[in-house]
């Protein structure tokens, strides 16, 4: 332990005690510098850790806790008394970059510290103001930058705040461009979004923001509370706990019938109702609504309790996957049919509320996925056939694959992918669509077929999707709402598409060639085997070299039917194809499985 004397001398002789800047802190008048020394060493009234005794030494940042307090009678002290090699590259001021200038006080001697510092973030004011519950000096720092990277301009209320935990934050947030943490300039405007993030919410790891103002702006709600998550992604409140987040998606929009503590985003002076969304969430601790509780809990009489296991990540981020959608899409018709029905990921295939799952339905990933013990188990290969052994096949009660050839010689039930017929449907068409040639997909790591194709037969293609830039590839679009891509379906000149190499050589054909189809749109698909033997598939044009791009891709689209013919083709889709029909033999199979299951306990 440092003594007072050595601790004083050490403090005294430095350059990082800036007697003036402390006696400001303090409120106090001192004598000399000695005087003002001995003031910050012995700690009196504000004491280290609210005051600071330099500008660019903030004990707080520095010593998190007060782990000085064992070795020094001041954090001052203890800094100058080790070696300035070893003090590590954490800087004792939020903005000093110490990492490229080495130990601050080398450069006090002929520096003003003003002039080390970068300079301030241009912002302007925040269109939104985010009041922070905790007092805990980590935890607001991480909020403010995870505020910068992941929401609209705001304006973080610390009028609560004082002292060096007020400072640092500003101090944080001054190299911030999208942040504004002065509350001096705080006020609240008429209608003006305000969001409360209660003590105990801790910080996400992906953005949820932007998607709880867009509710509270779409929705007549005064005000809008996002689901809380726990560590392991299922529903801490304010419901259904241990639960996947799906579980109250039929209740998006549910009014609450009292605040959940949270987060909450509201008006002033807006009068609506506080409603649920499950568009946003955020990790918290449990807060149970009972009358939420009882309305999640109620399945129908003959239903089932089904968990559909799809690879996308838990997170909103796994709600982009084409698997969730699809998962989405089918648990939609299964509820329609009177089944209880949640979509897990693999963050929360292992929760303990799985053991009051009736029916697990695996969608086949890149990963194999273990069956779950005491449940009726059903497989359905939609992608990615190489991954899958026959081994795997044979744990599951039924398997089903989106290929008939690929099915018949693994020796299971076919059942093609599909489409969302609600929203893909043959009346979007009116006459002839005389759109742009579209392409709709992610490039993937690597140039696609379909897109090189047209590039090379020097067709025109307006191509949405992330990753073309460094192919040299011009999107019209970065992304697609999943509900806009009925109406750029069917109002396209064509829709272009290819397949994963092994999905068009082992016959499976996705579910994008079904949803272009139902809208009576134009779709030009690569060869997928089997395809000319899928009614009513077989007539569809195909393209296999630039050459049949460059012939079929242009107008007057003299390769395709008239729209009359389109329709009907639309019709039958919808008909046969449709993810209703998919979930009536799934439901039979299921309660088939449950019966010998049953049977055997």
């Amino acid at each position: 332990m440092l003594s007072r004397d050595d601790a004083t001398a050490l403090v005294l002789a430095s350059p990082l005690f800036d007697e003036l800047w402390y006696a400001d802190l303090v409120l106090e008048r001192f004598a000399d510098r000695a005087e003002a020394v001995a003031h910050w060493v012995a700690a009196p009234g504000a004491g280290p850790d609210e005051a600071s005794p330099h500008p660019l030494f903030e004990p707080a940042w520095l010593y998190p806790g007060g782990r000085w307090r064992r070795h020094a009678p001041d954090p001052l002290s203890f800094y100058l008394s080790q070696d300035a090699d070893r003090r590590g590259p954490r800087s004792p001021h939020p903005r000093y970059p110490q990492a490229e200038l080495g130990p601050l006080e080398r450069w006090l001697v002929d520096h003003d510290p003003a002039e080390l510092l970068p300079e301030e973030a241009e912002r302007e004011h925040g269109a939104v103001t985010v009041r922070l519950g905790t007092r805990r000096l980590g935890e607001l720092v991480a909020w403010v930058r995870h505020l910068t990277h992941t929401a609209p301009e705001v304006v973080v209320d610390l009028d609560h705040l004082e002292g060096a935990t007020a400072r640092v934050v500003r101090s944080v947030a001054a190299d911030l461009p999208r942040v504004h943490v002065d509350p001096a300039s705080w006020s609240t405007s008429w209608g003006k979004a305000e969001v409360t993030i209660d003590d105990d919410v801790a910080v996400p790891r992906w953005r949820w923001l932007p998607a709880l103002l867009d509710v509270l702006e779409r929705s007549e709600a005064g005000a809008v509370q996002p689901v809380l998550v726990g560590d392991d992604q299922t529903l801490t409140a304010p419901a259904l706990a241990g639960h996947p987040v799906s579980a109250l998606d039929r209740l998006d929009l549910t009014p609450l019938p009292e605040r959940v503590p949270g987060v909450e985003a509201r008006r002033d002076g807006v009068d609506g109702p506080r409603v649920l969304t499950t568009a946003a969430w955020v990790p918290g601790p449990a807060h149970v609504v009972r009358a939420l509780d009882a309305v999640a809990r109620a399945v129908p009489d003959g239903g089932l309790r089904w968990a559909i296991d799809v690879a996308a990540p838990a997170a909103p981020l796994g709600r982009r996957w084409g698997d969730w959608h699809f998962a989405r899409s089918l648990a939609d018709a299964l509820e329609r049919r009177g089944q209880w029905v949640e979509i897990d990921h693999p963050e929360t295939r292992g929760r303990t509320t799985r053991a009051e799952t009736d029916v697990v339905l695996t969608l086949r990933g890149l990963e194999r996925v273990e069956p779950h013990p005491g449940a009726v188990n059903l497989l359905w290969v939609i992608s990615h056939p190489d991954e899958v052994s026959d081994d795997e096949l044979a744990g599951f009660d039924v398997a089903y694959a989106a290929s008939t050839s690929w099915a018949a010689s693994h020796g299971v039930e076919p059942l093609l992918q599909c489409t969302d017929a609600t929203r893909f449907r043959p009346d979007l068409t009116v006459g002839e669509p005389d759109g742009p040639v579209r392409f709709v997909g992610n490039a993937r790591g690597g140039p696609r077929p379909a897109v090189a194709a047209a590039r090379e037969a020097g067709v025109p293609l307006a191509v949405v999707g992330s990753g073309w830039a460094e192919h040299g590839v011009e999107v019209a679009a970065e992304s697609i709402d999943n509900a806009d891509l009925p109406a750029a379906y069917a109002s396209a000149g064509v829709v272009l598409t290819d397949h994963h190499a092994d999905m068009a050589r082992e016959g499976f054909v996705s579910n994008r060639v079904f949803d272009v189809l139902a809208v009576g749109g134009r779709l030009l698909t690569d060869p997928v085997a089997g395809l000319d033997t899928l009614a009513p598939l077989a007539d569809l044009p195909v393209w296999r070299s630039p050459d049949d791009v460059a012939r079929l891709a242009v107008a007057p689209w003299a390769a395709w039917p008239g729209a009359d013919e389109r329709r009907a083709l639309a019709e039958r889709v919808v008909r046969e194809h449709s993810f209703d029909a998919r979930a009536a033999t799934l439901l039979n199979a299921a309660r088939s499985a449950t019966r010998r299951l049953r049977g055997r306990s």
